[in-house]
């Protein structure tokens, strides 16, 4: 929504003598709390160090709360800035509210952070353009300054470019925001009848359009489906094994601790425990080799891959001086040729099963202690993504889930289960957010208690530190390929491309609106996540589920309103719909086919699009439910084969589980679902006349088969009628 054009004041302006906020402590007035024993910070002061803020959330950085307003060169506008900062901070301020145009709407201090880099930006570049105060800008200056800040920064050389308009429309924002707060500002503003773009809204400004439509874009399929299977392996597969070797690394990690060091005294010890490695025929353990390239300079060493700290730990020390060592070389190098190098961790692996295949792999190859970290870190990626394409969080809630944030799983009337997650909703909120809980599916209970164990921190500790879910995809995939284990596990590679939250969330949502086949719809129960999304909801009205919810039954009823289309379109070139409700479907398109007609006489150009057509059938859309082999037109509800057979005639949606599309009056079937009957029928007949199956089965299964072949033939006979009905 555009913001109203900002009347202009064509009164006299009398600046306060004093600032309104002169000597107030800047986190008492925004209602922000301090972290207790943190200094206070007051309005005179250049730097205001907001990093000990109580209730500050994960996704706000360090530097959003290092408000430096020595950065600004003119002194009195550093004031300026203050006032604005704090403002915006401060609505409800009695200063604040007396500014007739003030925005009464409360900023978090990451909001006002961008609005001080643009305020600094627009005076520092007035200050250089030799302008001393405000009164002298015009209309001129601030369009040259949108239009510098309108281009990218020069960078190795490279070409600028244009920024999208998005990107800038903060820039005439800040530089409106004098004006806003004209009546508040004490020692410098702009003329009395000057407003920057004579009050327009910044996206008019720039040019940018006003979001309507979700413009994110789900994640390919072509990317999402190998992206999901590899992270369900690694979360079902890998990971228990993973976490298995972690304890036993960390409980290693905490014998170290009180060990002696190993001296020339213990050589004798020393060399008794590299004998018994030889005669075990056991490789000596491998540090990584970014490690020995780090730190040894002679690669000629033949020991120069020698995990000293773990050979030193198995043989009852924690390190080894280097004294020692020079005089231990000389009976390590003979083992070392001849028995070589390997990784101490992940040796005897425990055999799984390949993706996709039924042949057994060791779960690992023989690991080094940072080969083990890495592979921590990857499949601590893959439980990131697991989670955000799951249950459709956001960034912001992701980052604030933390090291038991599981719930106890609860059961449920006909022996379900429910899992929940606790954490908190940052978006539309106070600073800070408000405590949320979402509800998920088994899979995602799974992969946080992998996640935790995997991260090995005390509770309330922040259980994905980072989630740029694009970058960390993108070294999964490579670590997989470098270290061939994408190829002995036999998973698939995962193409290039982003992948965002959003776009995850996206996905999700188109998914379980349109239930494509796939390997989301296949292992995955979409259904369970609509239903666990729904019960979020229902606990939590004013929670996350309820705004994901509402995405969901947006691209569902877009959804349905394509596929209605399809059907009327297919229609009118012939290939009619089949089924017990035909007839009523058929009559409902001839009688819009003719609305068409008429609109096309008595006012051509509203058929320039489908618009006209997506009007007309919304209504016929919107009693549309889509069963996994038919349509179902819930147009009235006492025809419902379904409501009738549950004993629910009044009931507001039907039963699609119920569903006998082949007897429902309501049901129609079209030729984009004769694969899923002509499967159906392959499949009976195979039982038919498979020997195997008890002659009782086969007597129930034979109806069947024929009731799936009628159906085939009753599309294939109504794809091929002559257009008599539609125009």
């Amino acid at each position: 929504m555009m913001r109203r054009p900002i009347p202009v004041s064509r009164g006299p302006i009398t600046r306060r003598r004093r600032s309104a906020f002169a000597g107030a402590d800047v986190c008492e007035v925004a209602g922000l709390r301090l972290a207790p024993g943190a200094p206070r910070i007051f309005f005179e002061q250049d730097v205001w160090l907001l990093t000990a803020l109580a209730d500050a959330h994960r996704q706000i950085s360090a530097y959003e709360l290092t408000w430096d307003f020595a950065q600004i060169i003119n002194p009195d506008w550093r004031t300026v800035a203050k006032e604005v900062l704090l403002a915006m901070l401060a609505p409800q301020h009695d200063a604040v509210v007396e500014c007739p145009h003030a925005p009464r709407t409360l900023r978090s201090p990451r909001t006002c952070y961008r609005v001080l880099v643009r305020l600094s930006a627009w005076f520092n570049w007035l200050t250089a353009e030799g302008i001393g105060t405000l009164e002298d800008v015009d209309q001129e200056m601030c369009e040259r300054h949108l239009e510098e800040q309108s281009w990218s920064v020069l960078s190795l050389g490279l070409p600028r470019w244009r920024l999208d308009p998005e990107t800038v429309r903060q820039v005439p924002r800040a530089m409106q925001m004098p004006t806003l707060y004209r009546d508040l500002l004490s020692t410098d503003g702009y003329r009395d009848d000057f407003i920057p773009w004579d009050g327009r809204s910044p996206g008019e400004i720039v040019g940018s359009k006003e979001r309507g439509e979700n413009a994110v874009q789900p994640v390919p399929d072509e990317q999402l489906q190998p992206l999901l299977a590899t992270c369900l392996y690694l979360v079902d597969v890998v990971g228990p094994h993973l976490c298995a070797g972690l304890d036993g690394y960390r409980e290693s990690q905490r014998a170290r601790v009180g060990l002696p060091i190993a001296r020339k005294e213990h050589l004798r010890q020393l060399r008794g425990h590299c004998e018994a490695l030889r005669r075990k025929g056991q490789p000596l353990p491998k540090v990584h080799e970014s490690h020995a390239l780090r730190w040894d300079e002679r690669r000629d060493d033949p020991l120069h891959l020698l995990a000293w700290t773990q050979l030193m730990n198995q043989a009852g020390f924690s390190e080894i001086t280097d004294n020692a060592k020079l005089v231990l070389a000389p009976t390590l190098i003979p083992i070392a040729l001849e028995l070589g190098f390997e990784g101490g961790w992940g040796r005897d692996a425990v055999l799984v099963a390949r993706h996709g295949a039924g042949d057994l792999v060791p779960w690992t190859h023989p690991l080094s202690a940072e080969d083990m970290r890495q592979m921590a870190g990857h499949v601590l990626t893959a439980c990131l993504v697991l989670t955000s394409a799951l249950t459709g969080m956001r960034s912001s809630e992701l980052l604030e889930l933390e090291v038991g944030c599981r719930q106890a799983a609860s059961s449920t009337p006909g022996g379900g289960r429910r899992f929940r997650l606790s954490g908190k909703l940052i978006k539309g909120k106070g600073f800070g957010g408000v405590p949320d809980e979402w509800v998920v599916i088994e899979e995602v209970d799974r992969a946080i208690a992998i996640a935790e164990r995997l991260v090995g921190l005390a509770e309330g500790e922040a259980l994905f530190g980072n989630v740029g879910i694009t970058t960390k995809v993108k070294t999964l995939s490579t670590w997989l390929v470098r270290t061939g284990l994408g190829e002995h596990w036999g998973l698939p590679p995962i193409p290039p491309g982003p992948c965002s939250a959003r776009m995850l969330r996206r996905s999700l949502s188109l998914s379980i609106a349109q239930r494509p086949g796939g390997l989301l719809a296949a292992k995955i129960a979409l259904k369970h996540i609509s239903v666990a999304t729904t019960e979020g909801y229902a606990a939590r009205p004013g929670g996350s589920q309820r705004l994901f919810l509402a995405e969901m039954e947006s691209a569902e009823e877009e959804h349905h309103l394509q596929l209605t289309v399809e059907a009327f379109r297919e229609a009118q070139a012939g290939r009619m719909p089949a089924g017990p409700g035909a007839r009523s479907i058929i009559e409902a398109f001839a009688h819009i086919d003719a609305e068409l007609t008429e609109l096309a006489r008595t006012n051509p150009k509203v058929l320039a699009d489908d618009r006209q057509l997506e009007n007309l059938l919304r209504k016929l859309a919107n009693t549309l439910h889509v069963g996994p082999a038919n349509f179902c037109w819930f147009r009235d509800p006492s025809k419902a084969l379904c409501l009738l057979l549950a004993g629910t005639p009044n009931a507001t949606k039907p039963l699609v589980g119920m569903c006998d599309s082949a007897r429902c009056p309501q049901a129609t079937h079209h030729p984009c679902q004769r694969p899923v009957w002509a499967e159906q029928a392959e499949a009976i007949e195979f039982y038919i006349t498979n020997p195997r199956v008890p002659k009782g089965e086969v007597t129930r299964l034979i109806p069947e088969h024929a009731r799936a072949l009628r159906v085939i033939a009753e599309i294939d006979a109504a794809a091929g009628l002559p257009a008599e009905t539609m125009a």
